[in-house]
């Protein structure tokens, strides 16, 4: 490690100092340091941009492969790579967020592809959408992205389970003011703002999310919201 101290004329007050790490570094050639690259964001977003720039390169010879293995690195544990080919639906990076759901979770991901992938390859043309399904008790919240494979023949899903929460077999018992609570959440309404349209104070309207919460549940209230929407509360009119 160098230092090097410089000081102007003006006294204490004028002096400066430069620290160089040369030790923790390394010089390009025109003097400029060479720090390590910054590591890629992962998540559905910046896998499925670089899912679908591969498919923009592709042509009607281009592999699966090809087209989803830039991404591979960026998907995250929620995350659930599909391939539907020769009608066999594959499941080539399976979910692992959460323990034990790992079985539903890709069985809804090789449902979703079969459901859609003739579509996906009729359009010819790469199609994303997002759903809310129920399974076997469970609630799930996916985003994904289809893209078949140019002339006909593979389509490859890059599927994002944004919740995938168990369906309460109980919930809170819900009045009207309820209802409209969790038809407001449901609407990206704060609590204050809440409170404005049912004519309630803010205190009341947490505590009121707070049995809701309980009684469903949910640990947030995103989850509260999903398993409402579940129960067919959240967005009832």
């Amino acid at each position: 490690m160098a230092r090097k101290f410089a000081s102007d004329k003006g006294g204490a007050l004028g002096m400066t100092k430069t620290v160089v790490f040369a030790a923790h570094r390394r010089e390009l050639p025109d003097g400029l340091p060479d720090f390590p690259p910054m590591k890629p964001r992962t998540g559905f977003s910046h896998a499925s941009r670089e899912t679908w720039d591969a498919w923009i390169s592709s042509d009607a010879n281009s592999s699966p492969e090809q087209v989803y293995g830039p991404a591979l690195g960026l998907f995250t544990a929620s995350m659930v790579l599909a391939v539907h080919e020769k009608e066999n639906c594959l499941i080539l990076r399976g979910y692992e967020a959460l323990a034990g759901q790992a079985s539903i979770a890709n069985d809804i991901a090789r449902e979703r592809l079969f459901l859609r992938c003739h579509e996906t390859q009729r359009q010819e043309r790469p199609v994303t959408t997002k759903e809310m399904i129920q399974k076997e008790g469970k609630f799930a919240a996916l985003e994904y992205l289809l893209l078949p494979q140019k002339g006909g023949g593979w389509c490859i899903a890059v599927i994002d389970f944004q919740l995938l929460l168990p369906i309460p077999r109980t919930r809170a018992d819900v009045d009207d003011v309820d209802r409209a609570i969790l038809r407001l959440l449901y609407e990206g309404f704060s609590g204050k703002e809440i409170g404005q349209q049912v004519d309630l104070s803010h205190r009341t309207i947490e505590h009121r999310i707070e049995r809701l919460k309980q009684g469903f549940g949910a640990r947030s209230i995103a989850q509260l919201v999903a398993l409402s929407i579940a129960g067919g509360l959240g967005s009832a009119g």
